[in-house]
């Protein structure tokens, strides 16, 4: 869950819904990529963040709509935002972490 400014929680995505319009844009940790929207990169990275790392299943229910999730998400580990495991197998339970933060 991401806490609002006023301190109620609120899912992310409806967080997002509440949120200027092009004010994720200017973002730094935000690309430009035409499967991934701000919106989308958003719910992606909040929904790491939240425990230090996420299954790509999760990630992939994080964005129901999206008509790519899985997509979307390895769009995020090629622009060098999220790793993902590369040695277990290539599955729902697949482990992915965003790259800033050291991977133990």
């Amino acid at each position: 869950m991401a806490e609002i400014i006023y301190g109620a929680a609120m899912p992310v995505r409806n967080l997002v819904r509440h949120m200027p319009a092009g004010g994720l844009q200017a973002h730094p940790d935000l690309v430009d990529h035409p499967l991934i929207t701000p919106d989308v990169q958003l719910m992606l990275l909040a929904a790491v963040e939240e425990t230090g790392d996420a299954a790509l299943g999760d990630l992939a229910s994080a964005i129901p709509d999206h008509p790519q999730p899985i997509s979307a998400v390895i769009a995020l580990v090629d622009a060098g935002l999220l790793g993902i495991d590369m040695v277990s197998a290539f599955d729902a339970s697949c482990r992915v972490w965003r790259r800033s933060s050291p991977r133990l």
